[in-house]
C-alpha cells in the first residue's frame, strides 16, 4: 500500500503522481453522473468538483458492486489505484470533464471511525 493521501494532497501533487499507484482517502459519492471520491473533511473544499476525483474501474477482473457502493455513499473510504491527469484534448475527467483527475480503482474499503 502507497502512502495514504487526502484528496486535496493528491490534487497538488497530480503532476508528480499521475500514472502512478495511489491511495487516497475522502466521502464516496456513488451516485448517477457523479462516481467519485471527495476531500474529507469537507471544511476543507474547493468549490465544486475542485476537490473530487472521478472514480472508474479498468478493464481487469475489479468491479464496483453497486449495492455496497449505494450503501458506502456518503461514507468515508480509502480507493487504492492508478491516478491520471486528464487527456489534453479534454481539460477534465469523469462526466462533461469537470473533475480535476480519475482514480482507476483497484480496491475500495470503508473507513472504521
Amino acid at each position: 500500500m502507497t502512502a495514504l493521501l487526502n484528496v486535496n494532497q493528491a490534487l497538488a501533487n497530480l503532476s508528480g503522481l499521475a500514472n502512478t499507484d495511489v491511495t487516497v482517502e475522502g466521502i464516496l459519492h456513488f451516485e448517477f453522473e457523479d462516481v467519485g471520491i471527495y476531500h474529507w473533511p469537507k471544511s476543507e473544499r474547493f468549490p465544486n468538483y475542485g476537490s473530487g476525483i472521478w472514480l472508474s474501474v479498468g478493464m481487469g477482473s475489479f468491479n464496483f458492486d453497486v449495492e455496497i457502493c449505494r450503501q458506502l455513499n456518503g461514507k468515508r473510504v480509502v480507493v487504492e489505484g492508478l491516478i491520471l491527469k486528464p487527456d489534453a484534448h479534454f481539460g477534465g475527467c469523469g462526466h462533461m470533464n469537470m473533475w480535476p483527475a480519475e482514480l482507476i480503482a483497484r480496491t475500495l474499503s470503508k473507513v472504521n471511525e
